[in-house]
């Protein structure tokens, strides 16, 4: 299935001809019928042969060149429309122009109105005058075909050049990534709302779920049809209609696209590659204001000019497209620009990079030497080029901005994987030399902080991943590979170099003698925690607590372990004797006061040891192994 674009001047009779050649009026509004005038874009199809033929019959006013351009982006061929009467006309070299920055390699002049023109020769002439104006174009072979849409002479000579260029157009492959740029919305009395448009790539089912970008917006197919039929499948090159459901029709606009749930991320920033028209008339200036037109969205923003200061007309260069509203386009999307006052195209290209992550210096070599791989490079390098410019990256949003189809992308990926060039992390893709890099920073980072803190076992796992910036999906995986290569080790909920060991100074050790001396005479009745940090240190008093030196029960109680345990022993052997335990009990068993046997108590309850009842610590029945 194939979509032709028909343009031409307001005069030159196109709409007549669309109807000629299939029976349809294409234009739709009362004002368009009133002013014999194509205001908008308007739909038809016929049939060549066995395949169904979509047509978009685009306005050919220089007032409406805007509504033009959301039409143009999904054609396979064009038809250009010129009156014998009166040939090439101003919008009509602009209308080349578009086409030509668009890609559009195939294509017929229509050279209608030949029944008007009593001269043969004239035809001969505007014939030649319309081969210059298409020389260097991308139509510059396209066949010429003098036709009247009023009379049917050159109708029959006009289907035959449509099939034989058909016949040697490639039917657009379905890459897995369904997108339709909405040209049209609507509602129809019983089913709800209506979409339009061309379906780039990928297929819908009835029944899809569907996000409609850049907004966000969930939806339902209800139904599909082409060209008023209905069906279970939309294929690739096909002019649709699909019934929504879930979503409210004010919400939708033409220039949103519908896609597949999360296939496309929304940007304002886009990578291009662009072509300043020989009649732009001036440089494209850095910063300067532009109209984007790509799919069938409008949106304004700046052109950031990078690796010069501007580009002249006839010149091409490196673009950073910044824009007042978010787009969702891929890789290798054909645009086109124009000036907002006095509105004119002034050039277009093709997309390098669909969601750049940032704004790029202007004339940093490793940015233009990145454009220029991602504009000649193979599939291979412009993988490995995007991987290198983004970092890890989720292979989804990594083969939407390297333009690859998924089964495509992904074998790629197996192969680059197989040959050690990358790693990939579930639904992660990091390139080995940027996993290297990691590698090398983590154990950096740690052998760092022992530097830092050599009295702290090592750094906390979440520390160390905000410090390498990585998601937890790639973090985890770097630092298990570190373990298992014995250049970590974990230790409860720290990671550390596997050498580390905690050691004192000279002085700090005679301090924590003296304190451990201290303690051991103090017996139950310890010192306070504020005194034993005064002695050792608050580092280091953390250190043995951390080490189980210390056994610290309350903020305000504190042992030596093998106290502790004495301690420990002394009470449980009294509750296994007694069943319970009093804080008047404690304090006489012990030798101690009150607030000793209270903390002691409450520290019981803490290990679920006893349990308070009344005045009473009742001793628990042992948990089972």
């Amino acid at each position: 299935m194939h979509v032709i674009g028909t343009a031409g001047h307001v005069d030159h009779g196109k709409s007549t001809l669309v109807r000629a050649l299939t029976g349809i009026d294409p234009d739709r509004l009362a004002e368009e019928k009133e002013r014999e005038m194509t205001i908008d874009l308007g739909f038809a199809w016929f049939t060549l042969g066995d395949e169904e033929i979509g047509i978009v019959d685009v306005p050919g006013h220089r007032d409406f060149i805007e509504n033009m351009l959301a039409g143009v982006g999904g054609i396979d061929l064009a038809l250009l429309v010129i009156a014998a009467d009166e040939g090439i006309m101003p919008q009509t070299r602009e209308h080349l122009a578009i086409l030509d920055l668009l890609g559009v390699e195939s294509g017929i002049i229509a050279l209608t109105k030949t029944d008007l023109i009593e001269d043969p020769e004239w035809i001969d002439l505007i014939t030649l005058d319309v081969a210059e104006a298409l020389s260097g174009s991308t139509l510059a072979d396209a066949p010429i075909v003098p036709v009247s849409a009023r009379t049917g002479e050159g109708l029959s000579d006009l289907r035959d050049s449509l099939t034989e260029l058909l016949a040697n157009t490639d039917q657009r492959l379905d890459v897995g990534q369904a997108r339709l740029p909405i040209d049209r919305v609507f509602t129809v009395a019983g089913f709800g709302t209506i979409v339009t448009g061309t379906l780039l790539d990928g297929s819908f089912h009835i029944g899809d779920s569907v996000e409609i970008a850049p907004d966000g917006l969930a939806a339902r197919i209800r139904g599909l049809q082409t060209h008023k039929t209905k069906r279970e499948v939309a294929v690739p090159g096909s002019r649709v209609a699909i019934n929504l459901t879930g979503v409210d029709r004010d919400a939708l606009r033409r220039g949103q696209v519908v896609t597949t749930p999360g296939s496309l991320r929304p940007t304002l920033l886009v990578d291009v590659a662009y072509r300043h028209l020989v009649d732009a008339g001036k440089p494209l200036k850095h910063n300067a204001e532009v109209k984007l037109f790509i799919g069938s969205a409008e949106v304004s923003g700046r052109a950031r000019v990078l690796g010069q200061e501007s580009i002249e007309p006839g010149h091409s260069g490196w673009v950073q497209l910044s824009l007042s509203a978010p787009v969702t386009v891929t890789r290798g999307d054909r645009f086109i620009l124009r000036r907002p006052s006095p509105g004119a195209t002034i050039g277009g290209g093709t997309v390098l990079d669909s969601n750049p992550r940032r704004r790029h210096r202007r004339f940093r070599p490793e940015i233009l030497a990145h454009f220029e791989a991602l504009q000649a490079g193979t599939p291979e390098e412009i993988i490995m080029r995007t991987l290198h410019q983004s970092g890890p990256i989720q292979v989804a949003q990594l083969l939407e901005r390297s333009g690859l189809s998924t089964g495509e992308g992904i074998a790629i990926l197996e192969q680059l994987s197989n040959d050690g060039e990358i790693k990939q992390l579930d639904r992660y893709v990091v390139a080995i030399i940027a996993w290297r890099i990691y590698a090398d920073r983590a154990t950096a980072m740690v052998t760092e902080y022992h530097q830092t803190f050599p009295l702290r076992t090592g750094i906390s796992r979440e520390e160390l991943r905000n410090r390498l910036q990585l998601s937890p999906s790639v973090f985890g995986p770097l630092i298990t590979n570190l373990i298992d290569e014995q250049r970590l080790a974990e230790s409860g909920a720290v990671l550390k170099l596997p050498d580390h060991r905690i050691t004192f100074s000279a002085e700090q050790q005679q301090r924590i003698d003296r304190l451990m001396s201290m303690l051991r005479e103090a017996g139950v009745n310890s010192s306070n925690p504020k005194v034993c940090k005064e002695i050792v240190s608050e580092p280091v008093y953390a250190v043995l607590v951390e080490k189980g030196d210390l056994i610290q029960i309350s903020p305000d109680v504190v042992y030596a372990t093998d106290e502790y345990q004495r301690i420990l022993t002394a009470l449980k052997d009294y509750l296994v004797s007694h069943g319970e335990i009093t804080a008047a009990q404690t304090r006489d068993l012990l030798g101690t006061s009150r607030k000793y046997a209270i903390a002691l108590l409450e520290h019981l309850d803490e290990l679920k040891i006893t349990r308070r009842v009344g005045d009473a610590r009742v001793l628990l029945p042992a948990k089972s192994a």
